[in-house]
């Protein structure tokens, strides 16, 4: 009560001015609160100017909260709009082809998940979505090129030639099974067939360039793909040794360390439609010579 009773000059001085505020911010435009008066003012009229104060106070900090929300919504949209097409272009792919892959029938000794992954996603479309099968490798089946090409009858269509040498790289190529050998140079294979290797860490595929159609030769003594001067890959009868150089069929580099190596492991999958995935294990496990049929 003696505050509401002192002079004028000092309500004068304590009287809330309230600031237009700009328009970047928001915020309503005011007025001051009040008058400036002369002498001493009743009770009764300083009671209103009070109650004026915090009514203005209450409408400001309103005005504040109401349009400072839609600014930061802005914001937070403005940030994920910035931030979503990273997560977009960096995640899925990589999850995606990890997560999807189809079965094997055993774990490879040459592939990774990933070298797999990436061998994956090149494949033909009539490929893809298929199991992988283990048609042949050298530590389950023995070291014979004639082996090969025998257990390569059980799944006629695409399959993957493998191959590791001793210093660590491994290579190979898409063929088109059954591998037949025969006594003239006649090549096999179609445009959808590859070479690649993992020797600069990611993996490369070379494609055809069409320069020439040597894409598979198989003959008793060797098997090659590529052609055109040199082959792409090469592989001697007894599975031991090899060679690698540039091709004019796939334009690749040397898909090994050197252009002779000494082979570690060999392994050809095939593969299968999933409702005949067990039916073709079987198969495998029971192969016979000549044994082969529609996969």
């Amino acid at each position: 009560m003696i505050s509401f009773l002192s002079p004028s000059s000092s309500f004068n001085d304590s009287r809330e001015i309230i600031p237009e505020q700009s328009e970047e911010m928001g915020y309503p435009t005011l007025t001051p609160v009040g008058k400036a008066t002369k002498g001493k003012t009743g009770l009764l009229s300083r009671g209103k100017h009070s109650i004026g104060k915090i009514i203005n106070k209450a409408a400001k900090m309103s005005g504040f909260k109401q349009n400072s929300e839609p600014k930061i919504d802005k914001e937070v949209v403005n940030n994920a709009e910035s931030v979503a097409p990273a997560l977009e272009l960096e995640g899925p792919n990589e999850v995606n082809s990890l997560t999807n892959m189809p079965a094997m029938s055993e774990p490879s000794v040459l592939l990774s998940e990933t070298m797999r992954s990436t061998l994956y996603s090149s494949l033909p479309i009539l490929a893809q979505g298929r199991s992988w099968v283990l048609l042949y490798s050298t530590s389950r089946h023995g070291i014979s090129l004639s082996t090969l090409y025998r257990r390569s009858l059980l799944c006629p269509g695409y399959s993957l030639l493998v191959v590791g040498d001793r210093k660590g790289a491994v290579f190979g190529g898409l063929v088109e099974a059954p591998l037949q050998p025969t006594s003239t140079k006649k090549y096999q294979g179609t445009n959808n067939c590859f070479v690649f290797t993992n020797l600069h860490s990611d993996p490369a595929i070379y494609r055809p360039t069409g320069a020439n159609k040597y894409y598979t030769v198989c003959s008793a003594d060797y098997l090659a793909l590529g052609g055109g001067g040199h082959f792409a890959l090469y592989l001697d009868s007894d599975l031991l040794s090899g060679s690698s150089s540039n091709s004019e069929t796939f334009n690749n580099q040397c898909l090994s360390h050197s252009p002779d190596f000494a082979v570690k492991d060999v392994e050809l999958w095939g593969f299968v439609y999933p409702s005949r995935y067990e039916e073709m294990l079987k198969l495998c496990r029971t192969e016979k010579p000549g044994c082969a049929g529609p996969w």
